[in-house]
């Protein structure tokens, strides 16, 4: 398996079997919180690279969920863990109900 997978949440991760066998596998770091306030800088941060795109402003970047499989800060000798980024609760575009569901 490589070092660092992207995982695709756009379809519901319970049909996915790769996806749930994954979570009982690795520890997982889940990144909610409201819109603008650094899940996805953190998320970086967590993995020691840029898997996640940033807003400059406290605008909504993140559009879906996004997971990454890799190691804590991107370090070899670290356990791998998965990390999740979640789009924001008060979205800047008014689509809580869309990311809800």
């Amino acid at each position: 398996m490589p070092d660092d997978l992207r995982m695709d949440f756009r379809k519901s991760a319970y049909a996915d079997k790769e996806k749930v066998q994954l979570s009982k596998d690795y520890n997982v770091i889940c990144m909610i919180g409201c819109t603008g306030h650094g899940k996805s800088a953190t998320a970086n941060s967590i993995c020691g690279a840029e898997f996640f795109g940033v807003s400059a402003s406290t605008g909504s970047e993140t559009d879906f969920f996004e997971a990454v499989l890799t190691r804590w800060r991107n370090k070899p000798e670290e356990d791998r863990i998965i990390v999740i980024d979640t789009p924001g609760i008060g979205d800047s575009r008014n689509r809580d109900t869309k990311h809800i569901a």
